[in-house]
């Protein structure tokens, strides 16, 4: 027999299907805070940090040797001391202008830890020139970019594509070496100067976290369903029980 609504009303507002509706209650709003940490979590990680990337610092203001580099600093232009040490490589699959190319970097000792720096681009049919090493200490300015990721790199290739610190370190005998690599501003020995923009601010939204606040509100939904359910059981079973014990 299907209960009328003033039965329901009736039996919901007996005193312990009062107290199952408060726990109910108190479930879906624990379940409303998750869903509002979730989608906090979402926004926090859609901001985009603002970094001032054009003025120019020191890049031992930012940066020191053998210490990760920050995300948020990748991109600044920064300014530094030091010397040519003479060991160059050559990073091919550059092009510019449609002319397949190769990026020429040097190492240049920085308070006697390695700092690769981009001087310049080199058609891939050139031969590129070679830097002698120097003991004269110059000033250099550049825009300072975070290490290629070296496990995507072909490594039975004799080109090297990508450009990272820790394929550098060894290679270059370092005992310490700044992570990432700097694009100097100026070209060197006839080279072309390689162009080093801004960095774009990157934020996506992460649907993750939403897709999880909209699982906590459907739970909460169902636990307020789930007392009604029960009631409304509890209503039909006490009709039965009537029907059965009338002659």
């Amino acid at each position: 027999m299907k209960p009328s609504t003033r039965a329901w009303w009736r039996m919901a507002r007996r005193p312990c299907w009062v107290a199952t509706l408060v726990a109910c209650v108190a479930l879906a709003v624990g379940f409303a805070l998750l869903a509002q940490w979730q989608v906090s979590r979402a926004v926090i990680e859609a901001t985009v940090e603002k970094v001032d990337s054009e003025t120019i610092v020191p890049i031992e203001s930012i940066l020191t040797p053998m210490t990760p580099q920050q995300m948020s600093d990748g991109g600044r232009r920064v300014s530094f001391d030091g010397s040519i040490a003479g060991d160059t490589v050559i990073i091919g699959e550059k092009p510019f202008d449609g002319v397949d190319g190769q990026w020429v970097v040097t190492n240049v000792m920085v308070d006697g830890s390695c700092l690769p720096v981009v001087v310049g681009w080199a058609p891939a049919a050139a031969s590129p020139p070679t830097l002698e090493p120097s003991s004269a200490v110059t000033s250099w300015t550049g825009r300072l970019v975070p290490s290629d990721d070296i496990l995507g790199d072909d490594h039975m290739s004799s080109v090297r594509t990508k450009l990272a610190a820790s394929d550098l370190v060894n290679l270059w005998a370092c005992n310490s070496i700044f992570d990432g690599y700097v694009v100097s501003e100026k070209a060197l020995n006839g080279l072309t100067e390689v162009d080093s923009r801004p960095p774009v601010p990157n934020s996506v939204l992460n649907w993750l976290n939403v897709f999880y606040a909209l699982e906590w509100l459907a739970f909460g939904a169902f636990a307020l369903y789930f007392w009604y359910r029960l009631v409304k059981d509890a209503v039909e079973r006490e009709l039965e029980d009537a029907t059965e014990t009338q002659p």
